[in-house]
């Protein structure tokens, strides 16, 4: 066997010692968005026109907006055919699509870099490997997305140096293919039209003239995407305005306290980087408070910042690979950083995985050079210690941290845990034991459970009152444990946050309904249906409502209808059945 096959096959088993433990774990979070409750990935291979022909989350709520990234719900929908919705077999592909962006990862380190030690390099493309900010993507059947547009841009990167070594104009056209392939994968991918001269400039010992020659090429994709994505969204962004608990940037008072808080949570993202812990699902309002320029943490990050970007900037024209990897990391992760436009999310780990493959080889640099500088006497094995010990170090944590990803539950916990001053993180737990609570056939175990999300959504309405869903699931809550009154206190709370909650209105008709105050339940259910003449439950409800007045012609006519909308819903027909002939 080849060394350097020996070396892939390392990558293979470290891919499947740290991530073996997924493989058996449960849809979790997103993941019913883009795959178990998303009706075009349901339908298989019939569901791909659809794909191809809408926006990213349409499948799902009927919105067509923000997202286009066809090529991972194909992905999915091809899956669904040959392994219906089995989260196992979903699972082990992740890993494998992991282990493959590794290898390929470690190839392309290998044709950048030739004259480096093959050791060194391998040990660049295992910290990737076993980094534990990888965990959310690798562990999340959503994070499919990351993975795939990672291995189509780093594939488009060896079809180029593969071409610039060859001269084969086929490999040129697979580069551009790739490229497309992976803006159809993630926005993020933008990114490489400069990541690519970078790469170029630096490794290639091309001219500037050379490196804008094949860069210019790629333009054609980037065009045709945008194109593609322009004709198919009915808009590029979300209508409603931003929300504090999406973006808990949005909280701060004035510009200058949004601009400060955005190099605080840069700093936060510095430091998982290199001390990934603790980690969570989810960094929402208001786990990082909202700070001034006076803030140490924002003046420190502003300064390490600012000396990375102008010494990058002066010894990139060396083609220096430290330089490299800084500016690779900040344009890779420019886009979803907050300071040019502000996304749907405060800090994500998922965002730094593409990016934290340049800071993998700048680590690893770092440790080869000091270790070079100081001369110490048996250099080399000072150094295969010191990546050693940092992999086993990682290793374990990302072992331990995908435990957490086991089902909805377990990673709702670990949230609340690593950020307890978290609104949705505690509210998503509180969800996930109400949840728990409704399936529950045990009544002493039902009401425990109910209690502790009682507990849990009051909370989070503490840490934040400004979250509808909140009010909302704490009133469905009350509604388990036939708290009436304080069920819809809390659905007119919910109201006036959102005016429109279609559920809200439904849950105020059926605690009134409950109440025998028919009358009242009765203009809910209609109010229901002038915001969406197809809701189901209101056509349902109504037909309970005049049913209990004896009014049966009405009584049939409205279960007819609910069961057009839905011809699964039982209580409906039995009700239907019981009006008689």
């Amino acid at each position: 066997m080849k060394k350097s096959t020996i070396k892939y096959l390392i990558i293979v088993i470290a891919t499947f010692a740290v991530y073996g433990n997924t493989i058996r774990h449960d849809f979790v979070l997103d993941d019913d968005v883009v795959f178990r409750y998303n009706r075009y990935v349901q339908s298989g291979l019939k569901g791909i026109p659809d794909i191809i022909s809408n926006g990213f989350l349409h499948g799902f709520n009927g919105r067509n907006d923000q997202s286009y990234r066809p090529v991972v719900l194909i992905f999915f929908a091809i899956e669904k055919s040959f392994f219906g919705n089995n989260p196992t077999a979903l699972h082990l592909l992740n890993v494998l699509y992991y282990g493959l962006l590794c290898c390929l990862l470690f190839y392309l380190l290998k044709l950048l870099m030739p004259q480096r030690d093959e050791w060194l390099l391998l040990f660049m493309a295992l910290l990737f490997v076993v980094h534990p900010l990888h965990t959310e993507v690798v562990a999340n059947i959503k994070g499919r997305d990351e993975i795939l547009h990672a291995l189509f841009l780093i594939s488009s990167l060896v079809f180029v140096f593969k071409y610039l070594k060859e001269h084969s104009k086929s490999l040129l056209v697979y580069g551009l293919l790739s490229f497309f392939l992976a803006l159809l994968c993630k926005e993020m991918a933008v990114t490489y039209i400069v990541l690519l001269p970078l790469s170029l400039w630096t490794f290639a010992q091309l001219n500037q003239r050379e490196v804008g020659a094949i860069t210019a090429y790629f333009f054609i994709p980037l065009f045709l995407y945008f194109i593609l994505r322009n004709a198919i969204l009915d808009a590029l962004s979300f209508d409603e305005e931003m929300s504090i608990i999406n973006n808990g940037l949005t909280a701060a008072e004035n510009y200058s306290e949004q601009l400060a808080t955005t190099f605080y949570i840069f700093g936060e993202y510095i430091m998982l980087l290199f001390y990934p812990h603790p980690l969570s699902w989810d960094y929402s309002y208001p786990h990082f408070p909202i700070v001034g320029f006076d803030n140490v943490q924002v003046l420190l990050t502003i300064g390490l910042l600012a000396i990375s970007i102008i010494g990058s900037l002066y010894f990139i024209k060396k083609r220096n690979v430290f330089a490299f990897c800084i500016l690779f990391f900040l344009t890779s992760f420019s886009i979803v950083s907050n300071f040019f436009i502000l996304i749907g999310s405060t800090l994500g780990e998922r965002f730094l995985f593409f990016p934290s493959f340049a800071i993998c080889i700048l680590i690893v640099l770092t440790f080869h050079i000091l270790v070079k500088k100081i001369k110490l006497q048996k250099g080399g094995a000072i150094l295969n210690a010191l990546i050693i010990a940092l992999l086993v170090s990682y290793s374990f944590k990302t072992i331990d941290r995908n435990k957490d990803w086991e089902n909805n539950e377990t990673l709702f916990a670990s949230g609340a845990e690593a950020t307890p001053n978290n609104s949705r993180a505690i509210g998503a737990l509180a969800s996930a034991l109400r949840e728990k609570g409704e399936r529950s056939q045990n009544a002493s175990e039902r009401n425990k459970l109910f209690q502790q999300a009682i507990e849990l959504y009051q909370k989070s309405l503490m840490l934040y009152d400004g979250n509808a869903d909140i009010f909302y699931n704490l009133g469905v809550t009350y509604m388990n444990i036939n708290d009436l009154g304080n069920a819809i206190t809390l659905f007119e709370q919910t109201l006036r946050l959102e005016p429109k909650n279609i559920r809200a209105l439904n849950n105020l008709g059926v605690a009134y309904f409950r109440g025998n105050q028919l009358r009242k339940a009765e203009r809910y259910f209609i109010e229901c249906m002038r915001i969406d003449i197809n809701f189901q439950s209101a056509y349902a409800n109504l037909g309970a409502i005049y049913h209990n007045r004896g009014d049966i012609g009405k009584a049939r006519r409205y279960y007819s209808r609910a069961l057009e909308l839905d011809a699964n819903d039982m209580n409906t027909r039995n009700n239907l059945s019981n009006l008689g002939s």
